[in-house]
C-alpha cells in the first residue's frame, strides 16, 4: 500500500514537470514568435528579438543607420524585449547668418538754430548683432534654434537731423555716408560792401541771411543743402567772383561776425540737392 501511494506521487510529479517543461517550451515559442518595432523614416520594421544580440547589431542587419544628432528611445548596446516599440527620430541642422541692427544710440548732441533752419548734430553708437543659427529638424518638421555664435560690432559716427519748427525730425543724414570738402571759408553779411548787389539778394533771388552759403557751382552745385564744421546748415545758393574752386563764403549777420570766419578751414557735408532749403 505505501509503495503504491509513493508511484502515485512519483507519477503526479512527474506529470506536473513535464506540465510545466511543455509550459516553459510553449512559452519560449511564442516568444520567438513575437516581434518588436523599430519606427523609423516612415517605417515600421517588425524585427526578432534575441536575449544575446543588442539592438545595434539588430539595426545594422536592417540596414538602419544612426546619425550622430538622431534621437533613439531605447539603448542601442541592450537586447531588445519582445513587443517593444523602439522610435528613432532623425535630427537634422541647418545653418543660417542673421543681422540684427540696434537702434542708434545718441550719446552727445548740438542744435544749430542760428541758421536758415534747426539742425541737431548727433553723435551715437551703432550696433549691429551678427548672430550664427542652427534650425533643429525632427523628422524634417522644425523643432527649434539654436545660437552657435554671436559678433556684437559697434561703431561711433555722426549724424545730421534736420528738424521742423515744431522740432520734430523730417530727415536724418548720416555722415559718415555723405561727400565731403575740405575748403577755405570767408564770410560776408547783408548790406556787405564787397559783396555783389550789396548783399541783400542772392544769385538765385533770395533774401541773403545766415545759412546761405556762396560756392563754386563747379565744386558744389546750387541748391544743395550743406552742413559744415563749426557753423552747422547751409544751402549752397550764391556765387561770387572770387568764390573758385575749394572755396565758399558764408552768410553771417554782421561784420564783427564775418571778420571770425576769415580764412578758416572748413570741412563741407554734401547733404542732398533740394530746390528749398
Amino acid at each position: 500500500m505505501k509503495n503504491k501511494s509513493i508511484l502515485k506521487i512519483l507519477n503526479l510529479s512527474f506529470v506536473a514537470l513535464l506540465f510545466f517543461v511543455l509550459q516553459k517550451f510553449l512559452f519560449t515559442v511564442f516568444l520567438y514568435r513575437q516581434k518588436a518595432y523599430i519606427s523609423v523614416d516612415n517605417k515600421i520594421y517588425q524585427v526578432v528579438p534575441y536575449k544575446s544580440i543588442p539592438l545595434k547589431d539588430i539595426l545594422a542587419k536592417n540596414n538602419i543607420v544612426l546619425n550622430k544628432d538622431d534621437i533613439i528611445s531605447y539603448n542601442v548596446e541592450k537586447p531588445i524585449k519582445p513587443l517593444l516599440k523602439i522610435k528613432i527620430v532623425r535630427v537634422t541642422k541647418e545653418q543660417k547668418q542673421v543681422k540684427e541692427e540696434v537702434p542708434f544710440r545718441v550719446i552727445w548732441k548740438r542744435q544749430y538754430n542760428s541758421n536758415l533752419r534747426n539742425v541737431e548734430l548727433q553723435k551715437g553708437v551703432q550696433k549691429d548683432i551678427k548672430k550664427t543659427i542652427n534650425q533643429v529638424f525632427y523628422d524634417n518638421i522644425f523643432h527649434n534654434e539654436e545660437i552657435v555664435d554671436e559678433k556684437i560690432l559697434s561703431k561711433e559716427y555722426y549724424r545730421v537731423v534736420l528738424l521742423s519748427s515744431s522740432n520734430n525730425i523730417e530727415k536724418i543724414y548720416d555722415l559718415p555716408k555723405l561727400k565731403r570738402i575740405e575748403v577755405i571759408a570767408t564770410a560776408y553779411y547783408p548790406g556787405d560792401p564787397l559783396a555783389w548787389g550789396d548783399g541783400t539778394v542772392t544769385v538765385l533771388g533770395q533774401k541773403m541771411q545766415r545759412g546761405i552759403v556762396a560756392v563754386d557751382p563747379k565744386v558744389i552745385p546750387l541748391k544743395t543743402r550743406l552742413f559744415i564744421s563749426g557753423y552747422g546748415y547751409g544751402y549752397a545758393g550764391d556765387t561770387g567772383n572770387l568764390i573758385k574752386g575749394k572755396r565758399i563764403d558764408l552768410g553771417v549777420n554782421n561784420e564783427k561776425e564775418e571778420k571770425a570766419w576769415m580764412f578758416r578751414k572748413v570741412t563741407v557735408y554734401l547733404l542732398e540737392e533740394s530746390t528749398t532749403y
